[in-house]
């Protein structure tokens, strides 16, 4: 009994002292993690950005170099201060050894601005704000509608709501069918569609909607185009029959 009590002595001994080097071991790495050159962070990588350009993403972030990438860079207080700005929908920021963070972007991206006394709303396909503006953008135009509620980085609401959502639709449907309208307006007829000023597509919401998913407005518009006709009423109605009226000096 005696010497079995004297073996588990030793085996415990044994395995302290394992635990305890395996310890020292790990606290001798970190040390060297942390105080090492090799780690310190010499540059930034920013992929997804549109709106803003790698120098402003880092000028946002307050995004420095020099410190220890496990230690000396806090990446959540990066991604806090980037959340800060309405652009940005998605942020991921990853460590790439030995000296590099990479950050990942999501942005929002800007489709039409909506018509505010002489403002413009500057939202994007959810209908989020991302900003206020004087200077008119170069973005569809959406007129007709009253704005009820306007946060910077919350959705825009309209006293119109199913107005609204229409012409969402409508930018939606345009996006994926390589169409651009220079403006929407609402009226009581439906929703016109501003080709250019003066190149205007009347019709229902539906027939809009589908003329432009079956690609037969492109079709009218790129055969007016070639004749180079830029003025008229283009108007849309059921069985997505298109007629064109000019529009005479």
């Amino acid at each position: 009994m005696k010497e079995h009590r004297q073996i588990l002595i030793r085996k415990n001994r044994m395995k302290f002292w394992i635990k305890f080097s395996f310890f020292i071991l790990v606290c001798a790495t970190l040390i060297f993690l942390m105080k090492s050159p090799i780690f310190q962070v010499k540059t930034y990588e920013v992929e997804g950005n549109s709106y803003y350009s790698d120098d402003e993403i880092l000028h946002m972030g307050n995004c420095k170099t020099g410190g220890n990438i496990f230690i000396g860079v806090d990446t959540g207080e990066i991604k806090k201060r980037l959340k800060r700005d309405s652009y940005m929908k998605n942020i991921s920021i990853k460590r790439k050894l030995p000296n590099t963070i990479v950050i990942e972007l999501d942005e929002r991206r800007q489709v039409a601005a909506a018509v505010y006394g002489s403002k413009f709303i500057v939202i994007d396909n959810e209908g989020t704000v991302l900003r206020r503006t004087s200077v008119e953008p170069e973005l569809t135009i959406l007129r007709g509608m009253t704005i009820s509620k306007l946060n910077i980085g919350e959705p825009i609401e309209m006293e119109q709501k199913v107005l609204m959502r229409q012409t969402m639709e409508i930018l939606e449907a345009a996006s994926k069918n390589d169409m651009y309208f220079k403006a929407l307006t609402v009226s009581k007829k439906g929703i016109d569609a501003y080709v250019l000023n003066n190149l205007i597509c009347e019709g229902s919401f539906e027939h809009l909607k589908d003329s432009i998913e079956t690609k037969n407005l492109q079709l009218v518009i790129s055969e007016l185009f070639k004749k180079k006709i830029e003025r008229g009423t283009i108007t849309i109605s059921g069985d997505n029959y298109i007629s064109f009226t000019p529009k005479l000096d």
